[in-house]
Protein backbone atom coordinates (compact mmCIF):
# COMPACT_ATOMS: atom_id res chain seq x y z
CA UNK A 1 0.00 0.00 0.00
CA UNK A 2 1.01 3.76 0.09
CA UNK A 3 0.55 6.51 2.34
CA UNK A 4 -0.26 10.06 2.48
CA UNK A 5 0.42 13.08 4.12
CA UNK A 6 -0.09 16.57 4.68
CA UNK A 7 2.12 19.46 6.25
CA UNK A 8 0.82 19.58 9.79
CA UNK A 9 -1.01 22.51 10.29
CA UNK A 10 -1.35 22.95 13.41
CA UNK A 11 1.54 24.14 16.17
CA UNK A 12 2.99 21.04 18.43
CA UNK A 13 5.05 17.96 17.85
CA UNK A 14 5.19 17.66 14.67
CA UNK A 15 5.27 22.07 14.03
CA UNK A 16 7.18 23.58 17.02
CA UNK A 17 6.06 27.31 17.31
CA UNK A 18 8.64 29.64 16.31
CA UNK A 19 10.83 31.50 12.70
CA UNK A 20 13.74 31.22 10.94
CA UNK A 21 16.17 33.07 12.01
CA UNK A 22 14.70 34.57 15.02
CA UNK A 23 11.96 36.21 13.14
CA UNK A 24 10.87 34.49 9.43
CA UNK A 25 11.03 38.57 8.19
CA UNK A 26 14.68 38.29 8.98
CA UNK A 27 15.45 35.31 6.49
CA UNK A 28 13.38 37.62 3.96
CA UNK A 29 15.51 40.37 4.70
CA UNK A 30 18.47 38.74 4.26
CA UNK A 31 17.61 36.66 1.09
CA UNK A 32 16.55 40.53 -0.23
CA UNK A 33 20.12 42.14 0.72
CA UNK A 34 21.76 39.53 -0.20
CA UNK A 35 20.50 40.29 -4.32
CA UNK A 36 20.60 43.90 -4.29
CA UNK A 37 24.09 43.53 -2.92
CA UNK A 38 25.58 40.61 -5.45
CA UNK A 39 23.01 39.82 -8.43
CA UNK A 40 24.00 40.84 -11.48
CA UNK A 41 21.70 42.61 -14.32
CA UNK A 42 20.39 39.85 -15.89
CA UNK A 43 19.74 38.09 -12.46
CA UNK A 44 17.65 41.89 -11.43
CA UNK A 45 15.95 41.75 -14.27
CA UNK A 46 14.34 37.80 -14.22
CA UNK A 47 12.65 39.42 -11.08
CA UNK A 48 11.81 43.00 -12.01
CA UNK A 49 8.45 43.51 -11.95
CA UNK A 50 8.52 47.38 -12.87
CA UNK A 51 7.86 48.39 -9.56
CA UNK A 52 11.09 47.72 -7.82
CA UNK A 53 10.61 44.71 -6.00
CA UNK A 54 13.25 42.92 -7.76
CA UNK A 55 14.72 41.62 -4.25
CA UNK A 56 11.36 41.18 -2.85
CA UNK A 57 10.24 39.14 -5.64
CA UNK A 58 13.69 36.92 -5.33
CA UNK A 59 13.37 36.38 -1.19
CA UNK A 60 9.99 34.69 -2.17
CA UNK A 61 11.57 32.79 -4.86
CA UNK A 62 14.18 31.43 -2.81
CA UNK A 63 11.51 30.05 -0.26
CA UNK A 64 9.40 28.57 -2.37
CA UNK A 65 12.80 26.19 -3.72
CA UNK A 66 12.16 24.64 -0.13
CA UNK A 67 8.84 23.07 -1.27
CA UNK A 68 8.59 23.16 -5.19
CA UNK A 69 9.69 20.96 -7.81
CA UNK A 70 12.63 21.78 -9.59
CA UNK A 71 12.62 23.32 -13.13
CA UNK A 72 8.86 24.20 -13.07
CA UNK A 73 7.67 27.53 -12.31
CA UNK A 74 5.53 29.31 -9.50
CA UNK A 75 4.45 31.98 -11.84
CA UNK A 76 4.30 32.13 -15.89
CA UNK A 77 6.73 35.27 -15.35
CA UNK A 78 8.73 33.89 -13.18
CA UNK A 79 12.05 31.89 -13.52
CA UNK A 80 12.08 27.99 -13.12
CA UNK A 81 13.65 26.76 -9.51
CA UNK A 82 16.77 25.99 -9.28
CA UNK A 83 18.96 24.31 -6.76
CA UNK A 84 19.40 25.88 -3.54
CA UNK A 85 22.70 28.07 -3.32
CA UNK A 86 24.33 27.90 0.08
CA UNK A 87 23.79 31.55 0.91
CA UNK A 88 20.10 31.40 0.33
CA UNK A 89 19.47 28.55 3.43
CA UNK A 90 17.92 29.91 6.48
CA UNK A 91 20.65 29.72 9.17
CA UNK A 92 18.34 28.56 12.20
CA UNK A 93 14.89 27.81 13.56
CA UNK A 94 14.40 29.74 16.81
CA UNK A 95 11.54 28.35 19.23
CA UNK A 96 9.60 30.54 21.24
CA UNK A 97 9.33 28.49 24.18
CA UNK A 98 11.95 25.19 25.40
CA UNK A 99 11.15 22.06 23.60
CA UNK A 100 12.28 18.86 24.75
CA UNK A 101 10.85 16.25 22.27
CA UNK A 102 9.88 16.73 18.52
CA UNK A 103 8.63 14.38 15.78
CA UNK A 104 11.20 13.17 13.52
CA UNK A 105 9.38 14.43 10.56
CA UNK A 106 8.51 18.23 11.25
CA UNK A 107 7.39 21.32 9.64
CA UNK A 108 9.28 24.53 10.11
CA UNK A 109 7.47 27.51 8.75
CA UNK A 110 6.81 28.61 5.12
CA UNK A 111 5.67 25.02 3.75
CA UNK A 112 9.18 23.33 4.85
CA UNK A 113 10.25 20.05 5.97
CA UNK A 114 12.63 18.75 8.70
CA UNK A 115 13.81 15.61 9.35
CA UNK A 116 16.45 14.00 12.21
CA UNK A 117 19.01 11.90 11.53
CA UNK A 118 17.98 8.87 11.72
CA UNK A 119 14.60 9.48 9.19
CA UNK A 120 17.69 10.85 6.70
CA UNK A 121 19.53 7.38 6.87
CA UNK A 122 16.85 5.66 6.11
CA UNK A 123 15.47 7.91 3.60
CA UNK A 124 19.05 8.22 1.98
CA UNK A 125 19.62 4.28 2.61
CA UNK A 126 16.01 3.43 0.21
CA UNK A 127 16.85 6.40 -2.13
CA UNK A 128 20.20 7.38 -2.50
CA UNK A 129 20.84 10.54 -4.21
CA UNK A 130 17.12 11.37 -4.78
CA UNK A 131 16.09 14.33 -2.25
CA UNK A 132 18.32 16.84 -0.30
CA UNK A 133 19.10 17.19 2.93
CA UNK A 134 20.69 20.59 4.46
CA UNK A 135 21.87 21.28 8.41
CA UNK A 136 19.05 23.34 10.47
CA UNK A 137 20.46 24.51 13.75
CA UNK A 138 17.10 24.42 16.24
CA UNK A 139 17.53 26.55 19.03
CA UNK A 140 15.29 27.84 21.74
CA UNK A 141 14.97 30.63 24.66
CA UNK A 142 18.23 30.92 26.72
CA UNK A 143 20.58 30.17 24.37
CA UNK A 144 19.64 26.69 24.33
CA UNK A 145 20.64 24.45 21.36
CA UNK A 146 18.51 21.17 20.74
CA UNK A 147 20.85 18.13 20.94
CA UNK A 148 18.65 15.99 17.97
CA UNK A 149 20.74 17.33 14.60
CA UNK A 150 17.75 18.46 11.93
CA UNK A 151 17.82 18.96 8.70
CA UNK A 152 15.59 20.29 5.94
CA UNK A 153 14.27 17.95 3.74
CA UNK A 154 13.57 18.82 0.05
CA UNK A 155 11.65 16.47 -1.76
CA UNK A 156 13.64 15.14 -5.29
CA UNK A 157 11.02 13.54 -6.90
CA UNK A 158 7.44 14.57 -7.88
CA UNK A 159 5.43 12.06 -9.72
CA UNK A 160 1.50 12.64 -11.18
CA UNK A 161 0.43 9.40 -9.98
CA UNK A 162 -3.54 10.61 -8.91
CA UNK A 163 -6.42 8.58 -10.60
CA UNK A 164 -9.32 10.77 -10.01
CA UNK A 165 -11.85 8.75 -11.77
CA UNK A 166 -10.57 5.60 -9.12
CA UNK A 167 -10.94 7.50 -5.89
CA UNK A 168 -13.77 7.86 -3.76
CA UNK A 169 -16.74 10.58 -4.17
CA UNK A 170 -16.05 13.71 -1.88
CA UNK A 171 -12.92 12.84 -1.27
CA UNK A 172 -11.29 14.80 -3.58
CA UNK A 173 -12.11 17.97 -5.95
CA UNK A 174 -10.93 20.01 -8.48
CA UNK A 175 -11.61 24.09 -7.30
CA UNK A 176 -11.45 25.61 -10.82
CA UNK A 177 -7.55 26.17 -11.12
CA UNK A 178 -6.47 22.57 -12.64
CA UNK A 179 -5.37 21.67 -9.13
CA UNK A 180 -6.95 19.42 -6.70
CA UNK A 181 -7.88 19.70 -3.08
CA UNK A 182 -8.43 17.07 -0.62
CA UNK A 183 -9.62 16.62 3.44
CA UNK A 184 -6.97 16.23 5.84
CA UNK A 185 -8.78 13.68 7.86
CA UNK A 186 -8.05 9.75 8.06
CA UNK A 187 -11.61 9.07 5.60
CA UNK A 188 -10.34 11.51 2.53
CA UNK A 189 -7.44 10.41 2.05
CA UNK A 190 -7.97 7.17 2.38
CA UNK A 191 -10.53 7.71 -0.25
CA UNK A 192 -7.65 8.75 -2.83
CA UNK A 193 -6.32 6.17 -5.60
CA UNK A 194 -2.78 6.20 -7.10
CA UNK A 195 -1.58 4.41 -10.24
CA UNK A 196 1.10 1.73 -9.12
CA UNK A 197 2.66 2.02 -12.65
CA UNK A 198 2.83 5.43 -12.15
CA UNK A 199 4.52 5.75 -9.05
CA UNK A 200 6.24 2.65 -9.54
CA UNK A 201 9.60 1.74 -6.68
CA UNK A 202 9.39 5.09 -5.38
CA UNK A 203 9.63 5.57 -1.58
CA UNK A 204 9.31 9.46 -0.70
CA UNK A 205 7.53 11.69 -3.24
CA UNK A 206 5.15 14.49 -3.35
CA UNK A 207 1.97 14.80 -5.47
CA UNK A 208 2.11 17.09 -8.57
CA UNK A 209 -1.34 19.00 -8.69
CA UNK A 210 -2.30 19.27 -5.39
CA UNK A 211 -2.68 22.51 -3.37
CA UNK A 212 -2.35 20.55 0.05
CA UNK A 213 1.34 19.24 -0.72
CA UNK A 214 0.38 15.42 -0.43
CA UNK A 215 3.53 13.85 0.44
CA UNK A 216 3.53 10.34 -0.47
CA UNK A 217 5.86 7.09 1.48
CA UNK A 218 5.75 3.50 0.43
CA UNK A 219 5.42 0.53 2.83
CA UNK A 220 8.68 -0.18 3.16
CA UNK A 221 9.76 3.67 4.25
CA UNK A 222 6.76 3.28 6.61
CA UNK A 223 8.05 0.10 8.15
CA UNK A 224 11.23 1.85 8.62
CA UNK A 225 9.57 4.44 10.46
CA UNK A 226 7.68 2.41 12.85
CA UNK A 227 10.63 -0.06 13.23
CA UNK A 228 12.56 2.38 14.41
CA UNK A 229 10.16 4.03 16.58
CA UNK A 230 10.27 7.08 15.04
CA UNK A 231 7.63 9.89 15.54
CA UNK A 232 5.86 11.26 12.34
CA UNK A 233 2.48 13.38 11.52
CA UNK A 234 -0.15 11.87 10.92
CA UNK A 235 -0.57 9.69 7.74
CA UNK A 236 -3.11 7.55 6.19
CA UNK A 237 -3.65 4.48 3.74
CA UNK A 238 -4.50 5.05 -0.19
CA UNK A 239 -5.48 3.15 -2.42
CA UNK A 240 -2.95 1.29 -5.40
CA UNK A 241 -5.04 1.06 -8.43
Amino acid sequence: MVWGMTIPNSFGEFWPIGAYEGRDANWYDRLTEHFKDHAGDELKLLFDDGEGNAGHNYSHFVVRKFRSEMGTRDRPHTPPFTPIEPHELPRFFLTEKVVKEIGSLIALNLGTLAVDSALKSIIERLEPGIHSFFPIEIRMPGSVILDQKYYILVIGRYISSFVGDKSKYGCWKEPGSGLYSHGRDRKSINGLALSKEKFGAAHLWRERGFLTYLTCFSDELVAEIEKQGLRIPKHYRMMEV
